[in-house]
């Protein structure tokens, strides 16, 4: 039911007991100007005119309290036998669902389920287009039995969840709707269905004009009207435009809402169309009379009218009799006003209506005032039996004015102000409860904000390193071209620059790489000794370093010549290689000499590193050289301690230790351990 303008509202609000009492006085003077009844407005918050004078204070538009039938709410089907279903329905609902009925018919003798399921959507949504929710909640069950088990399966849940959304356009939890919404959004992305996309911006719109959240409700109508052009979807486009325009002519005085009108119809073409037609006309007819413009206002009823007499649509009738009515009181033509209003009470007994004909009866109360007819006791006693059915506070406040216009004008007084209270009484309940909306809906928006919030320093996050990483390509690109370039102007073929390229990468390599063992050279090893230095002396962790030297080695290049002596190399660095630990590194210091580097390891832990190390290298194939080939080597340990000046202090310790070692007789480790300020040479372990 639509909301009560807050305008309205404030300023029913604002009305007190004593300004009431007061007020009461003044009210045979203005039985001229009671004259103003309360329009039907459409479902989606149709705009009314000027509301009724309270206490010769002319209050502010109003929305209809009561539940007129709904506009038609158009949805992309996703299949072309659906697809021409609605655009049926936008001539005349009726006629497309005996049209429906009749495909479902040949689908079931067919035995097509997936045929079946669609249809029964379409007939859920003509259903919805003539106000019969219930038959078409039982369609959609039918629906939900008819889910196909293979591919298409996720695209029709989609679809059906969609129309369990458009069935209940009033969530009373606002979080959970949104929370169904976005989720319905993935999967349609998921399915990269874009006309379920806009049919979700739709029920957006639906949910949020009904609940006058006026700044979501529009940016969601923009979204459906764009989305809807795009797809050639006439139905949506023209469901935002004119709720677009019903907007407008609520928001400002300074919007024309005629545009947005005139954009729908000429959207509509000469499409057959007469249901829509006859909706976007009397939207138009409402709000050009609270713009004050009669006759332009009067033009579109009638003319709703007669589309609606053409179709048989009975509710459609009701409305442009509804507002002619209105009109007609405005200009204080009662006789007129009372033909109409009455027949459009008439119509409202028909079966199959759902909503109440308070709207009309408040016209016929209201068209008597001015007629000061006998009739009118008995008319405003039925008007205020007519709450009996409906006690919500709207309908009740509505009700309460009208009746209170006919009490004033038959000079009861003490029921006008009875009813005068009633109806300050009701708009402060209706008021209560809009308050409790409104931070309802503030609520959701902050918690929405948040979450896009979040969800947007996500997505610029994501943003940045994909941005990042087309930086990085497009530097690399432009390099390439830059290179490109200068192959074209400095050499005459790719080959030689092919060439010149690995000889570069080849000469990197060999600046940080032994040649002959392919282990790292001294710059790469002492760099690495450093780095290790400093990190151990930062942290406090143990550090240890050895420089190694093969024993005897100038006798094997002296003896099996170069070659050999070189393979004795490469042999060493193999069998270094297979014992030591991942973070441990050693390299090629000087001829025959190697720097071995251990974070985290104290000098007594090198013993052990020392004997596998040994064992490695005997076990290691040397060509050239007879098994066994008794290759040894000695070893000096140097342990970083907490007054190691530097690297090179501790590299030169480790130089020491070796001539110590090789003072020993060789196939020896000497190390330096202990406490600062106690430093001792520790002979390890001499090979037997």
């Amino acid at each position: 039911m639509p909301p009560v303008h807050p305008s309205f509202v404030r300023r029913a609000g604002q009305l007190t007991a004593t300004a009431a009492l007061a007020g009461l006085m003044a009210l045979p003077a203005l039985g001229a100007a009671a004259g103003v009844g309360t329009p039907g407005s459409s479902w989606l918050g149709g705009t009314a005119p000027t509301a009724p004078v309270v206490l010769g204070v002319p209050a502010q538009p109003v929305h209809s309290p009561l539940g007129t039938p709904r506009q038609p709410v158009p949805v992309v089907i996703g299949s072309p036998a659906l697809a021409d279903m609605v655009q049926r329905s936008l001539d005349d609902p009726r006629a497309a669902l005996v049209h429906g009925r009749r495909q479902m018919a040949v689908s079931l003798a067919a035995g097509d389920r997936s045929g079946q399921f669609w249809l029964r959507l379409a007939l859920a949504d003509a259903l919805l287009q003539t106000d019969r929710e219930a038959e078409a909640q039982a369609e959609l069950v039918a629906a939900s039995q008819l889910v196909d088990s293979g591919p298409q399966a996720q695209r029709q849940r989609l679809w059906l969840a969609l129309y369990r959304e458009l069935v209940d356009t009033a969530p009373s939890d606002m979080s959970a709707f949104m929370g169904r919404q976005a989720a319905l959004r993935e999967g349609a992305r998921s399915q990269q269905d874009e006309g379920l996309l806009c049919s979700i911006d739709m029920v957006d719109a639906v949910v949020y004009v009904e609940r006058d959240s006026r700044d979501e409700a529009w940016t969601a109508l923009e979204s459906v009207e764009r989305c809807g052009a795009s797809l050639g979807d006439l139905g949506l486009q023209t469901y935002a435009l004119g709720n677009m325009g019903l907007l407008a002519s609520r928001v400002s005085a300074q919007l024309l809402p005629q545009a947005y009108f005139e954009r729908a119809l000429q959207a509509l073409g000469t499409q057959p169309a007469r249901y829509k037609r006859a909706w976007l006309l009397d939207d138009l007819g409402w709000a050009l009379m609270g713009r004050g413009q009669l006759d332009e206002a009067r033009q579109r009823f009638e003319q709703t009218l007669a589309l609606s007499r053409e179709l048989g649509d009975v509710s459609g009738t009701m409305r442009g009799h509804e507002g002619l009515a209105e009109v007609l009181l405005r200009q204080k033509n009662g006789a007129q006003a009372l033909r109409h209003a009455r027949e459009s009470l008439r119509l409202g007994g028909t079966d199959g209506l759902l909503y109440r004909p308070v709207t009309a009866q408040t016209q016929v109360v209201e068209s008597l005032v001015l007629l000061k007819s006998p009739e009118l006791a008995h008319e405003v006693e039925r008007l205020r039996a007519l709450t009996a059915s409906d006690v919500s506070p709207r309908t009740g406040a509505l009700v309460a004015m009208a009746a209170a216009h006919g009490y004033r004008a038959l000079g009861r007084f003490d029921l006008a102000y009875a009813e005068l209270e009633r109806y300050l009484e009701l708009t402060q309940v209706d008021e209560s409860a809009r308050r409790d909306s409104e931070a309802q809906r503030l609520q959701v928006r902050y918690e929405a904000a948040r979450r896009e919030a979040e969800n947007s320093e996500l997505r610029r996050a994501a943003e940045a390193a994909q941005h990042e990483i087309l930086v990085r390509k497009e530097r690399q690109r432009a390099l390439g071209v830059v290179v490109a370039a200068l192959l074209l102007v400095l050499v005459a073929g790719g080959v030689y620059f092919t060439q010149a390229l690995r000889r570069r990468r080849l000469l990197a390599d060999l600046a940080l790489r032994d040649e002959l063992t392919g282990l790292p050279n001294r710059r790469s090893v002492r760099a690495f000794a450093h780095e290790q230095f400093l990190l151990a002396q930062r942290l406090k962790l143990p550090l240890s370093v050895a420089l190694i030297d093969l024993d005897h080695f100038k006798q094997i290049n002296d003896t099996h010549g170069h070659a050999s002596g070189d393979r004795a190399l490469q042999a060493f660095g193999v069998a270094a290689e297979r014992i030591l630990r991942g973070q441990d590194r050693i390299g090629r210091w000087g001829g025959e000499e190697w720097l071995l580097v251990m974070p985290g390891a104290r000098a007594d832990e090198l013993r052990t590193v020392f004997e596998r190390l040994r064992g490695s290298l005997a076990e290691q194939l040397v060509p050239g050289l007879p098994m066994p080939h008794h290759i040894t080597f000695s070893m000096g340990v140097a342990e970083r301690q907490d007054g190691s000046e530097s690297p090179d202090a501790l590299i030169a310790e480790a130089d020491r230790q070796l001539y110590r070692a090789k003072a020993l007789g060789r196939d020896t480790m000497c190390g330096h351990s202990g406490e600062a300020g106690q430093a001792t040479v520790v002979t390890l372990g001499q090979a037997a």
